[in-house]
């Protein structure tokens, strides 16, 4: 196997033509310097430096390692220079993925701010449904934001926001004047975002726990069918105080309290460990955090504001 160690010597030995000067400039002993000259020779079947009198004569073999060992050098060390991350140099299509649970909104707040850092570079999103966290590993999605009740190995996350559960209803539904009973909730129509693999469905354990058989009108992939829906017809959705914040001044709804009450759920920004310590990464993600962070923070407050008993 061949020993890369030798190089860094070899190239001082060649330029110095001298074990003194070589083994002054790499701070080790001239008996060392002797005992390493020795290797290279052997390693490359080669004199490399020929005593003459008093001092060294190069080989030829000795001459076309000198002239390639530079480049070769600094290829080696670049390998490990830290790398400096520059935005405006940025040309990366970096990659977001999010669940139903968080707006399509977060996509042009956060692209917006991407763009203007980095003008060449660019975002892919998409919609995290049905795909388990741990796929993080085998995928190229740099970026989950998601619900998450646990951490599997090897996955970084950083909480965003904790936030909660209401019903959203049409401005027109007989109860948004009224308090909505466990026994109404439990014989309304809802309408149902599927494909939240992450999170425990914990409005659905309630109707068993009571017995009760959910009525479903429709079931749809996002939030934005689901509440355009229920804008339509008599049914409700259940569904995170943000989201609602997010449609309350878009869309002629009513806000409501559950009739029981449900665990917060937390919202985290996810990647994992192979993309640690990668500074494009790491600036991809903090601009994303901070812009995600903020979104949420304020839909959920105007959420609250406009929910009604």
């Amino acid at each position: 196997m061949n020993n890369y160690k030798l190089l860094r010597p070899l190239y001082t030995l060649l330029q110095t033509r001298s074990l003194t000067e070589s083994a002054r400039q790499l701070n080790v002993t001239q008996s060392a310097m002797s005992r390493t000259l020795t290797q290279i020779r052997t390693a490359f079947n080669d004199p490399i430096l020929i005593r003459e009198g008093n001092q060294f004569v190069v080989s030829a073999k000795g001459e076309a390692l000198l002239k390639k060992l530079p480049s070769i050098l600094a290829t080696l060390d670049d390998l490990y220079d830290v790398e400096v991350f520059s935005p405006k140099e940025c040309s990366r299509e970096f990659t977001l993925a999010y669940t139903a649970f968080l707006s399509e909104a977060i996509v042009p707040v956060i692209c917006k701010e991407i763009v203007a850092q980095a003008p060449n570079a660019s975002l892919y999103s998409q919609l995290w449904q049905e795909q388990h966290i741990q796929a993080l590993s085998e995928n190229k999605i740099e970026l989950v934001a998601s619900t998450l009740d646990y951490f599997p190995e090897n996955i970084y996350g950083k909480k965003l926001i904790d936030d909660e559960y209401v019903i959203i209803m049409a401005d027109s539904h007989p109860l948004a004047n009224q308090a909505v009973s466990q026994d109404v909730y439990f014989e309304s129509k809802h309408v149902l975002v599927h494909g939240l693999r992450e999170m425990k469905q914990y409005v659905g354990e309630l109707f068993q726990q009571h017995k009760k058989k959910r009525k479903v009108l429709a079931k749809t992939p996002s939030f934005t069918s689901a509440i355009e829906l229920i804008c339509q017809t008599d049914a409700l959705v259940t569904a995170p105080l943000h989201i609602a914040g997010q449609f309350i001044d878009k869309l002629p709804i009513t806000i409501k309290p559950l009739p029981f009450e449900l665990p917060v759920h937390s919202y985290y920004l996810l990647w994992h460990s192979k993309f640690q310590n990668d500074p494009a990464h790491r600036w991809f993600r903090d601009q994303s955090f901070l812009l995600l962070q903020q979104h949420l923070k304020e839909t959920y407050e105007t959420g609250r504001f406009f929910s009604t008993a």
